[in-house]
C-alpha cells in the first residue's frame, strides 16, 4: 500500500479510492466543527416553514410572498362573505403596501450591489495611475463617472485647515476650476463645529440632507457651490485622516441617501490605499534615480582612477586649507549635535519644504515635524528656518542625510 511521508506523520493512501467512505459516513470530525449560525430572520422563516404557515421553497422571499397572498385570500373571502367593503379596501391597501415594501428592499439591495461593483471598477482605474498629482485629480472624476454622482471634490487636511485639492463636475470644467479656486481662498479651519472635524474624531462618513440649513457645514463653500445635499467620507489610509471626499447629485435634483454615503465611504477607503501606494512608488522612483546617479558618479571616478597615468615619483600628501579644515570641523560638529532624523528634516527644510510636506515625505505627523524643527534651530543656534538652511548649504549634504 503506498504511503506519503513528511516531517510530522505518515499518511497511508488507499489503493482503491472507491473504498474510502469516511467523508460520506457523517462521522468525519469536520461535520461538527462549524454548526450552522442562523440569523433571527432565518430562524423565523424556519419556524414558519415547520408550522406550515409558509411552504418551503428555494427562494425564501418568493415563498413568503406566496404565503401572504394565500392568507390574504382567506381573509378576503371572509370579508366578502360578511360584506365589509371598508375592511376589504383596507386589506387591499395593506397588500399593496407590503408589495411596495418588498420592492423597495429589493431595489435597495440591487443598488448596493451595483454600487459595490462601480466602486470596484473605479478603484481599478486608480490602480493604473502612478503619479501623485495625477491620482489626486483622477479620484473625483472616477467617483462621478463610475459611481454615478454628479459632482465630487477632494479636500486635504493642511495645518488644521480643509484645502480643496481637486474637483470634477462632469462637463462643467470651468465650474470645477472656479470651485477649487474659491475653496482654496476660503480654506476653512477645522473647528469643533465643522462636520469634517466630527468626521476626524469619529473616523466615519456623514450625510447632509439639507445643506443650506445645516449648521455643521462651511457656509461660504455651500453657498458658492449651490449644494443642496451631499455625502462625505474621510480618507485615512494609515489610520490618520489626511483628507475628505465629498459628492452630490445636484444636476439630477435627487437628495443623497445612505447608499450614496456608504458608496463614497467604500471608495474613500480604497482611494486611500491607492494613494498611499502611489506615494510609495513615486518615492521609490526618486530614490532609484538618486542611487543610479550616485553609482554613475562612482563609476566615473573609478574609471578616472583606472585610466590615470602611473608615474614613478613621490606623491606629496594633500594639505587641507584652513577653510577646508574649518568646514570639516563644523560638519563633524553638526553630525554630532543632530540625530539622523533631525538631519533628514534639515535637508528637507533646505529644499524649501513646508512642515506638512516634510511630514508626508517622512511619514510622520506635522506635530512631530514641528518638534524636530525646533530642536534643529536650537542646536544650530539659528533664529529661523532660512538661517538653518543656509548653514546646511554651507556644509553641503552631511553624511547622515538620506
Amino acid at each position: 500500500m503506498p504511503t506519503r511521508c513528511d516531517d510530522r506523520r505518515t499518511v497511508t493512501l488507499a489503493s482503491d479510492p472507491l473504498s474510502v467512505s469516511a467523508l460520506a459516513d457523517g462521522n468525519h470530525p469536520g461535520w461538527a466543527c462549524k454548526p450552522a449560525q442562523l440569523s433571527p430572520v432565518a430562524r423565523r422563516y424556519a419556524e414558519a416553514c415547520r408550522s406550515g404557515t409558509v411552504e418551503p421553497g428555494s427562494d425564501p422571499v418568493r415563498a413568503v410572498a406566496e404565503s401572504v397572498d394565500a392568507q390574504a385570500s382567506v381573509v378576503r373571502d371572509a370579508l366578502e362573505a360578511v360584506g365589509d367593503e371598508r375592511a376589504l379596501a383596507a386589506l387591499e391597501a395593506v397588500l399593496d403596501l407590503s408589495l411596495l415594501e418588498r420592492q423597495l428592499v429589493e431595489d435597495g439591495a440591487r443598488r448596493r450591489a451595483t454600487a459595490l461593483l462601480q466602486v470596484q471598477e473605479a478603484l481599478s482605474k486608480l490602480r493604473a495611475v502612478d503619479e501623485v498629482a495625477a491620482i489626486l485629480d483622477r479620484a473625483p472624476r472616477e467617483l462621478v463617472e463610475r459611481c454615478g454622482f454628479d459632482r465630487a471634490v477632494l479636500f486635504r487636511v493642511h495645518d488644521g485647515r480643509m484645502v480643496m485639492e481637486s474637483a470634477y463636475f462632469g462637463e462643467d470644467v470651468e465650474g470645477a476650476e472656479k470651485m477649487v479656486a474659491f475653496a482654496q481662498s476660503v480654506a476653512p479651519p477645522l473647528d469643533h463645529m465643522l462636520l469634517e472635524t466630527q468626521m476626524i474624531r469619529r473616523q466615519a462618513p456623514a450625510i447632509v440632507r439639507d445643506a443650506p440649513n445645516d449648521p455643521r457645514v462651511n457656509r461660504p463653500i455651500i453657498d458658492f457651490s449651490l449644494t443642496r445635499s451631499y455625502v462625505a467620507a474621510p480618507v485615512m489610509p494609515t489610520g490618520r485622516v489626511i483628507g475628505f471626499l465629498h459628492a452630490d447629485r445636484l444636476y439630477s435634483g435627487r437628495t443623497v441617501d445612505e447608499i450614496d454615503r456608504d458608496t463614497v465611504w467604500a471608495f474613500a477607503e480604497g482611494f486611500g490605499y491607492a494613494f498611499e501606494r502611489t506615494v510609495l512608488l513615486e518615492r521609490m522612483r526618486r530614490q532609484h534615480a538618486e542611487v543610479r546617479t550616485a553609482l554613475a558618479t562612482a563609476e566615473q571616478a573609478a574609471q578616472a582612477l583606472q585610466d590615470a597615468d602611473l608615474e614613478l615619483r613621490k606623491v606629496e600628501p594633500a594639505v587641507r586649507s584652513p577653510a577646508t579644515r574649518r568646514l570639516a570641523t563644523m560638519t563633524a560638529r553638526v553630525n554630532e549635535m543632530l540625530t539622523r532624523r533631525e538631519i533628514e528634516v534639515l535637508r528637507l527644510m533646505a529644499d524649501g519644504r513646508t512642515n506638512q510636506q516634510i511630514a508626508d515625505e517622512l511619514v510622520i505627523s506635522p506635530g512631530t515635524v514641528k518638534s524636530h524643527v525646533k530642536r534643529v534651530l536650537r542646536k544650530l543656534n539659528a533664529t529661523n528656518r532660512a538661517e538653518a538652511a543656509s548653514i546646511y548649504a554651507r556644509l553641503g549634504s552631511p553624511p547622515g542625510a538620506v
